[in-house]
């Protein structure tokens, strides 16, 4: 048996160098995102300075085949393609620093998040690709909508940490609460019973219908703060609040080691 072993070849045992846990991604996190209450702001200098680690992290995401992916388990995907499509956005605006918002990468003809610039499952692919073809068209989860981050102040906040099959029901359940009940994008007024939401709402509003049969249900047990008022909400009329595009950049000196 010992002889045979020397013949096969090494591959046969390297099912997949992947880690899963998104160590390298989730370093860079702790090292580059600042955490201002339940709002977070990326340094996209520190990283234009010394890509290396970005680029070792998106290297292996190329690396993973599509029937390697099939392969995991739901969690598993669904937190890869969450880590894959926010490091690739921070990747565009690296290559692109700086920059005042990630609209300005766009063009007449063509958004940024068409814009074609990285592998994916051995295609020149792009950010939407991943949004809505991968995760939205495959996965019955509006909750993503508050996990993949479009670089922007508006958009829900780039946690400080990646995204895990161990951890996502916890991690994407915060994220939900956390843009909900931070009041500079989402409020509800009772005296009116009215909510004023961001516009993801209106964007992707047949998301939340899909899984809780309207915007208001799904928003009611995340912020309203008594039963009477979860149950007032769940009629309340929706007014979208205007989005933010400007970058959610950290401004002065931070800087940590990747």
């Amino acid at each position: 048996m010992r002889l045979l072993l020397l013949f096969i070849p090494l591959n046969v045992f390297a099912a997949s160098a992947f880690d899963t846990n998104h160590r390298a991604w989730d370093k860079i996190l702790h090292a580059q995102v600042r955490v201002t209450g339940s709002v977070t702001t990326f340094n996209y200098k520190a990283v234009k300075s010394d890509p290396k680690g970005l680029e070792n992290y998106l290297k292996s995401v190329g690396d993973v085949s599509f029937s390697e992916l099939q392969k995991w388990g739901e969690k598993d995907r669904l937190a890869f393609l969450i880590n894959a499509y926010n490091a690739f956005t921070v990747k565009l605006i690296v290559d692109n620093y700086p920059v005042k918002s990630i609209n300005d990468l766009g063009s007449p003809t063509e958004s940024p998040w068409k814009k074609k610039f990285f592998k994916l499952f051995g295609e020149t692919t792009y950010l939407d690709h991943i949004e809505h073809d991968l995760i939205r068209a495959k996965f019955s989860e509006p909750r993503i909508h508050f996990a993949v981050v479009c670089a922007s102040k508006g958009c829900p906040s780039l946690r400080n940490e990646a995204y895990t099959a161990r951890k996502l029901e916890e991690q994407l359940e915060a994220g939900a609460k956390s843009f909900l009940n931070d009041r500079g994008r989402n409020r509800y007024d009772p005296a009116r019973n009215k909510l004023f939401l961001s516009k993801i709402f209106d964007w992707y509003g047949d998301d939340f219908k899909k899984k809780d049969g309207s915007v208001q249900n799904f928003v009611a047990p995340r912020m309203g703060k008594t039963s009477d008022e979860q149950t007032k909400i769940k009629s309340a009329t929706l007014e979208w609040n205007d989005y933010d595009w400007s970058l959610n950049e950290t401004v002065g000196e931070f800087s940590a080691s990747q």
